[in-house]
């Protein structure tokens, strides 16, 4: 009777095995290859900057720019701005305070080197509440692996009046400090070296990354034009960010009711966790056409937006980072573990005034290895 048991219990596991097959979207190149277009005009004197991409099929990887386009933004007086590719597929035009007008509506027209002409409709740049310095305090959140995780929440309240814009979007640029392990001082490229005093210029580095999550605020249907303690995004203590300060550029941006239903239909796309009962994905509709082929679809939003930031700084918190320097003991053949083309390989130093036959790979000596930079920020506080 249990060996007939364990019989049925391996048919069943079969045949639910049996059942689970690849499934690959039958989506050819054509439909997969569409024109996008990431970019925006604020009320900010300086580079206005536009993106040009393709969009690429589920099994490439490679970014594919859409250079050698001609690109202006123009602005209901007729006023055109021609834009110059400084890089692969981004544009930009320098434009003065006097030609960022709020009330004013601007929009964007694009020919492709393949022919295409294509035109955004026009967006009108709204008036925007004065930003409010952002707050943070010590929380948790209950995420990966159903657990809780330490770190700090950031918020911010939002007073506007009913002069100032309804339609909120919020960027954030981070920038934090983070250092090598070690100075470099000992190396070997064939025979060993030592450099005293020991090398700390790649000690100390800062790196400056925007902030991933989308994040929007409809005040509409709400009695003011205000909002308390929206929340912001979420800093792990087991990341290296907050271990030696954190600085925050926060940009409120006011914009236009059809820029905001945009921006948040891909927040909610984004914020989908693909399970089985996850809700079907929203369709983003983006305000550019493609005159002379109807049929193509264009993605993207090109919108006109006024902005009022303020910098925050957030001093160093208790962190526990995972271990991104890993130093490997060289085994009984010694330098022949190391290859000419690790030279120069760094070593261990010995308190004694020697080293140790340990090799430091690039991240032990090098805070810029993996990102960042060694130039300290105008803003940094210490």
């Amino acid at each position: 009777m249990h060996k007939n048991k364990i019989a049925f219990y391996i048919v069943i596991l079969l045949f639910l095995s049996a059942c689970i097959k690849p499934f690959t979207p039958n989506i050819d190149s054509e439909a997969a290859s569409k024109i996008v277009v990431s970019g925006k005009i604020t009320n900010k004197e300086g580079y206005q900057t536009i993106s040009l991409s393709k969009s690429i099929a589920l099994d490439e990887i490679h970014y594919q720019a859409l250079k050698n386009c001609s690109v202006s933004i123009w602005d209901e007086n007729g006023n055109e701005f021609q834009m110059d590719e400084y890089l692969d597929g981004e544009y930009r035009v320098w434009m003065d305070q006097n030609n960022l007008q709020i009330g004013t509506a601007y929009h964007i027209q694009i020919s492709t080197p393949d022919g295409d002409e294509l035109v955004s409709e026009p967006d009108v740049m709204p008036q925007v509440a004065n930003a409010k310095t952002p707050t943070f305090k010590i929380d948790s959140t209950y995420g990966v692996y159903s657990t809780y995780t330490k770190g700090l929440q950031f918020k911010v309240d939002i007073e506007g009046n009913e002069n100032d814009s309804k339609y909120y979007l919020f960027e954030m640029d981070a920038t934090y400090e983070h250092h090598a392990i070690y100075d470099r001082e000992w190396y070997y490229d064939g025979r060993v070296h030592h450099i005293y005093p020991p090398d700390s210029s790649l000690f100390y580095c800062w790196t400056t990354e925007r902030v991933p999550e989308i994040f929007t605020l409809s005040t509409e249907n709400l009695a003011e034009n205000k909002f308390k303690n929206f929340d912001l995004h979420f800093v792990s203590f087991y990341q290296e960010h907050l271990k030696f300060g954190y600085s925050l550029l926060f940009r409120q941006m006011g914009v236009s009711r059809q820029a905001y239903l945009y921006w948040e239909s891909v927040r909610l796309n984004n914020n989908q966790n693909a399970s089985l009962y996850s809700k079907q994905p929203v369709d983003t509709q983006g305000n550019i056409k493609n005159l002379s082929h109807p049929e193509k679809e264009v993605l993207g939003f090109f919108s006109a937006s006024s902005v009022s930031e303020v910098r925050i700084f957030a001093e160093a918190q208790p962190t526990t980072t995972y271990p991104f320097c890993i130093p490997v003991a060289l085994d009984r053949i010694g330098f022949r573990n190391i290859g000419r083309s690790d030279y120069p390989a760094f070593l261990m130093n010995n308190p004694n005034g020697q080293f140790f036959m340990i090799w430091l790979f690039d991240p032990c000596v090098n805070c810029a290895s993996l990102h960042g930079s060694t130039t300290k920020p105008d803003f940094w506080p210490y």
